[in-house]
């Protein structure tokens, strides 16, 4: 995508409050929700450096988001520059760069104003991962993008793949180990049973990152959104590697933050194509709100990620 950013695309990164930021790790998508700024038609987070994402993006610097504004959200993907001041053989590069550093960096600081705010008061929580001498400053250029509302796509720019492949048979089956009971209670509590998420999906086109209703039926976990929001994904067979996302922000205390990622397989079904199941896929998808002509993603988890404020943990799934 050429710069500028197109006004829509702008609109919506300018009113978001959080970017929910994925990459291609070795087991498949990593998707975590962080405070973000618009700074040069880029996108700006800042990791840790020894997070995830951090060492991902050292060898793949590729990268999807979804930022939300209120029933409209934003789907992009592009490619990754991180900066990193104790980076010896970047110090020249990141000199030439300065002035677009010190934009990037002040649209940042404000725009994330009162979490800065909440750091102060909870200066003595505070882990050193969490502090600027152990984080890298992190530009996102985007090379494509989607506006997404309840009822599907609304406008596209640059190239998506636009496919959708779907199982041919889906039945609403229990799980045998109710998936959130796997997480802390303080944090399956404020998650609750239903929500809205980010999916990450890895399809052969690359990352996307889907706006998706989610729902936990007889201790199974279910998403679900517009068939044409799952199209952006390119699926070319009904199971792909994914990550659902699902948090209760705080408005500026990472602190008060709780969240989990999953992380495994989803397996795509559009309901109109189901030889067989297709009344229970309906049913899940109006329990998110989904449109008629929706796709329900059942979540074949491999492990749990959680976090609750700066505490965080990984849970296996059985």
């Amino acid at each position: 995508m050429t710069a500028p950013l197109p006004a829509d695309v702008a609109a919506i990164l300018e009113r978001g409050e959080l970017c929910y930021v994925a990459a291609r790790a070795r087991r498949g998508p990593h998707v975590t929700p962080t405070v973000f700024a618009l700074a040069a038609d880029r996108v700006w987070v800042t990791t840790s450096r020894t997070s995830v994402k951090a060492r991902t993006w050292r060898t793949d610097p590729r990268a999807a988001g979804l930022v939300r504004v209120g029933e409209v959200a934003l789907s992009f993907a592009g490619s990754v520059r991180t900066y990193d001041a104790l980076e010896v053989g970047a110090l020249v590069p990141n000199l030439l760069d300065a002035p677009v550093l010190a934009l990037a960096w002040v649209r940042f600081t404000r725009k994330n104003a009162r979490f800065f705010a909440g750091y102060a008061l909870d200066a003595h929580h505070v882990p050193l991962a969490w502090t600027p001498p152990a984080r890298v400053f992190t530009a996102i250029e985007i090379e494509r993008a989607a506006i997404v509302g309840p009822e599907g796509v609304a406008e596209t720019f640059g190239a998506w793949p636009r496919r959708q492949a779907s199982a041919r048979r889906f039945r609403a089956v229990g799980a045998r180990v109710p998936i959130l009971e796997a997480l802390p209670e303080d944090v399956s509590g404020p998650l609750g049973l239903v929500g809205h998420g980010a999916l990450a999906l890895e399809g052969p086109d690359g990352l996307s990152v889907l706006p998706v209703g989610w729902v936990v039926e007889r201790g199974a976990l279910y998403a679900a959104a517009a068939r044409e929001t799952f199209a952006l994904a390119g699926a070319e067979r009904p199971r792909l590697p994914a990550a659902l996302a699902m948090d209760r922000a705080s408005w500026w205390r990472a602190r008060h933050m709780v969240g989990a990622m999953v992380r495994g397989e989803a397996e795509l079904a559009v309901v109109a194509e189901l030889a067989s199941g297709a009344r229970s896929a309906a049913a899940i998808a109006r329990a998110v709100g989904a449109a008629e002509d929706a796709v329900v993603a059942r979540m074949r988890p491999e492990r749990l990620v959680w976090w609750r404020g700066w505490t965080s943990g990984t849970v296996a799934v059985p």
